[in-house]
């Protein structure tokens, strides 16, 4: 017998007809009896060696947090605690204009706020105030000083230090070809540069010379090319030009005031996977810290460099995206971790801390606080990241996305409120400019080339968090009043339908502004999708934890939360609520039937063949793609859009590794094609471009085109003369799309 997605993930609820709570306790307890049928499901046994086995057992979370939360002394300033926002793009400046934002100002506020204890600027907003090494005409030197100081006061007046980076991007791209003096006068610029950031009142300079920018070129033989003193001829000409510049700041700042050296430890190339002739080692990026610290740095970012893909080097959680294929390298192969990388890279724990083995291999030989980014995130991994402070292994948590996504996240862990963190999901829709070189409003929807491997397009895509509405959004015309709710002027009594993400994100802004609100929801659990996603998806976007996360919410903000039943126009009517909001997310399209054909909803416990054909290439497609690649299914998508829209619901960083992991292992993708019909003999497709017409032979067909509005229940609803707002159902898209359309409706619900 065959049964639906419904059914199989129901499990032991069927016996939940109704619960009722002021809270979600009751739907938190039912919901879990679920959880052991959805691990199942996503257990495939793989057709392939799986190189990284995860270790799941990393979220473990046991600690006190008094590691982290430990002050540390760093040159003449004192650290709270060891939670340092690092300097990450924002795009919170307005383009055009020279004066700091509104937005620029609360963002980065918020983190201090919210407890970090030192937060960092990216040297963009200096280039925007005009403020950068060697020129200062843009706007007045003086009126510089007082645009930068909105931010910096505001991040003081949150109790937090503030710090930049002094952008060594600003550094020419032909620094391989600059004559030695014209080196020399950079050093000089940034020297002079240094002491108008000390005058602005920034308690803390950072350089850096990582990843794959420009500066970091003359720090690795692979890549400098210089004959003179600034050359790779020698390990001390090697490192000379970025020690220079820590020494000349130095001397223009004085001793004591704290100087952070952001720097690569090692390199590997992710474009020919174990071709690393001329790769920084280990033990260069040893000699290279000690070396800048010698020359005045006071404390250490390290990085990773990589030969071809920068979201290797800041991102190695992007490698995990393709389903149980982690240490994917986007170019079609994939890293093994217990030999590539020297074995310095913790390759076990979905990317979370992957960097700390080499932090711990610096510290062996520098004696002041060393860190890393990449993946850092306390809430995830609290004892891991503990743990690593409490035994030596590092010394600083440098951290964006989690904090974009929660800025309070600091004061929560403090406060033993974990489980009221919002989640950072791993899915890089923050980062969805991709390698765009604008600020806010520069996005693009055309493909543009990430160098060094022109074949390699990325897509451009809007940049918003998945489960923070305000998030490049606040102070822009859609949230112009900024990051804060009001509270509602006329309390109203709200009936929320639906109990997914865009149902609960919804109760819980209503609630919080005032609102009297209750959720119901069919099932007998919250929800909705996520239960689904995850078993498909696997754990690395933590899906459960921002269903776990929502649920709680509607605890903490007084959501009266009713399962296990259906709403009707009769309920409405019975209720009679002020307002209703419509989160019942999007309808299912069915094109074709036939025994081949199966539903998206019901695949997962159909009798699926060996040779599938996919209709549909949306993010719900891929992820049912790499779910049957892992178990040894041959798949082929048929796609009616072009290749950019292949995963188009996900960022575009993801994109890029899910992408290569399934062309490399045989999927084939037919874009621009029509199903003319299914039979015996398979799919017949027309591929539109050419004209011809080709017969995709297959055992099953699964249906996965993009979903369709589900208005009906609005439309009822509002026809019974009741108000009624819809959350996402009329404009279906993925996760960050239900949680924004969810935030905002309530936000403005009077």
């Amino acid at each position: 017998m065959k049964i639906s997605r419904r059914d199989f993930l129901k499990g032991t609820l069927a016996g939940t007809a109704a619960v009722v709570v002021n809270g979600a306790l009751g739907a938190t307890s039912a919901f879990a009896d679920e959880q052991p049928a959805a691990a199942a499901a996503a257990s495939p046994v793989l057709p392939w060696t799986e190189l990284n086995p995860q270790d799941e057992s990393y979220t473990k979370r046991t600690t006190d947090y008094s590691a982290i939360f430990s002050p540390i002394q760093i040159g003449n300033v004192t650290l709270k605690n060891r939670i340092i926002k690092t300097a990450t793009g924002s795009d919170t400046m307005v383009r055009g204009e020279h004066s700091v934002s509104q937005n620029a100002v609360e963002y980065y506020g918020r983190f201090a706020d919210g407890g970090a204890a030192l937060v960092l600027l990216e040297g963009s907003i200096l280039q925007a105030i005009g403020l950068t090494p060697g020129t200062f005409g843009v706007i007045p030197y003086e009126q510089s000083l007082v645009e930068i100081r909105k931010i910096i006061d505001r991040i003081h007046q949150g109790g937090a230090l503030a710090g930049v980076q002094m952008n060594m991007g600003y550094i020419p791209s032909n620094i391989l070809e600059l004559p030695t003096e014209d080196v020399e006068k950079l050093i000089e610029d940034f020297r002079v540069f240094s002491g108008y950031l000390k005058e602005a009142g920034f308690d803390v300079i950072e350089l850096k010379a990582a990843t794959i920018d420009t500066s970091s070129k003359l720090c690795s033989r692979r890549t400098n090319t210089r004959e003179d003193k600034y050359g790779a001829q020698t390990e001390e000409n090697r490192v000379r030009f970025f020690c220079e510049m820590i020494a000349a700041v130095r001397e223009t700042v004085g001793p004591g005031y704290p100087l952070l050296a952001h720097m690569n430890a090692m390199e590997e190339n992710d474009l020919k996977i174990g071709d690393n002739y001329n790769f920084e080692t280990i033990e260069e990026g040893q000699y290279l810290a000690k070396a800048l610290v010698e020359a005045g740095a006071d404390f250490i970012e390290a990085r990773i460099s990589m030969g071809s893909l920068e979201a290797n080097c800041w991102a190695p959680d992007t490698a995990f995206a393709p389903y149980k294929a982690a240490g994917t390298s986007c170019f079609g192969a994939q890293f093994d971790y217990s030999r590539h990388y020297e074995g310095l890279y913790d390759g076990a724990h979905n990317g979370c801390g992957a960097f700390i083995p080499m932090v711990r291999e610096l510290k062996k030989v520098v004696d002041v606080p060393v860190g890393c980014a990449g993946y850092i995130d306390p809430r995830t991994a609290p004892d891991m990241m503990n743990d690593a402070i409490a035994n030596g292994d590092m010394d600083l948590l440098f951290m964006n996305r989690p904090l974009t996504v929660d800025p309070e996240l600091p004061k929560k862990l403090q406060e033993g409120r974990w489980d009221e963190v919002a989640p950072c999901c791993r899915c890089f829709h923050c980062h969805a400019s991709g390698a765009s070189v604008g600020s806010t409003g520069a996005l693009r929807s055309d493909e543009i080339a990430v160098p060094p491997s022109p074949s390699f397009p990325i897509v451009m895509g809007v940049e918003r968090c998945r489960v923070n509405a305000t998030t490049q959004c606040a102070y822009t015309d859609e949230f112009p009043e900024g990051y804060d709710l009001t509270p509602a002027a006329n309390p109203k009594n709200v009936m929320v339908i639906g109990g997914g993400v865009a149902g609960m994100e919804a109760a819980r802004i209503a609630a919080e502004r005032g609102h009297k609100v209750t959720l119901y929801e069919k099932n007998g659990y919250m929800g909705g999708m996520l239960l689904f996603a995850n078993a498909i998806k696997g754990p690395h976007e933590h899906l459960l934890d921002l269903r776990d996360y929502l649920v709680r919410q509607q605890e903490v903000k007084g959501v009266t939360v009713v399962t296990g039943t259906e709403v009707t126009v009769d309920l409405v009517k019975e209720q009679n609520p002020d307002a209703v909001i419509v989160a019942v997310g999007g309808k299912r399209e069915s094109r074709f039937s036939g025994d081949k054909v199966v539903g998206i909803d019901d695949f997962i416990t159909a009798d699926v063949g060996e040779n599938v054909v996919i209709l549909g290439a949306n993010a719900q497609a891929v992820d049912v793609a790499q779910y049957l690649l892992a178990q040894g299914k041959n798949i082929q998508i048929v796609h009616e859009g072009d290749n950019n829209d292949v995963d188009k619901e996900q960022s575009p960083w993801v994109r890029y590794f899910v992408r290569s992991h399934l062309y490399s292992h045989g999927v084939r993708v037919w874009n621009e094609s029509t199903v003319d019909a299914i039979d015996g003999e398979g799919v017949h497709i027309t591929m539109n471009q050419s004209g011809h017409t080709k017969v995709l032979p297959c055992d099953t067909v699964i249906e996965c085109y993009d979903m369709i509005p589900n208005t009906e229940l609005m439309d009822e609803i509002a026809a019974a003369g009741y108000t009624v707002y819809a959350a996402g159902c009329d404009a279906p898209k993925n996760i960050q799309s239900a949680i924004h359309e969810g935030y905002k409706v309530s936000r403005y619900l009077e």
